[in-house]
């Protein structure tokens, strides 16, 4: 869903003035909503991949017997699954936003 939304609402954003001639729409604020947009989805994915890389790195120091650096990747894990929420809602928001300022995110497999 996450980059076809992103790309159908700048299809949108891109075509709407020219086929509807709607000029009450706040271009620079649905401009700045698709950056918002743009930038959370690359938060999520990097914190997708630090997660990866932290359960990885916390299931090599149990094989290896490391419980002090075990407790440390756990706690990195638990970080990184707080800042894919925290990256979830400001998506939400930045949705929500484009919602408010007349952009159709369109619905549907993706």
């Amino acid at each position: 869903m996450h980059k076809c939304a992103l790309g159908a609402a700048l299809i949108c954003f891109m075509v709407t003035p020219v086929f509807a001639g709607d000029t009450g729409l706040n271009w620079t604020d649905i401009s700045k909503d698709l950056k918002d947009l743009k930038a959370d989805y690359k938060d999520l994915k990097a914190d997708y991949k630090d997660l990866k890389t932290d359960k990885q790195d916390f299931w090599n120091a149990i094989k290896n017997n490391n419980l002090g650096a075990a407790a440390n990747y756990a706690a990195d894990i638990a970080a990184d699954k707080k800042d894919i929420l925290a990256d979830k809602q400001d998506i939400r928001a930045d949705i929500k936003d484009l919602k408010n300022d007349g952009v159709t995110i369109p619905h549907g497999k993706h």
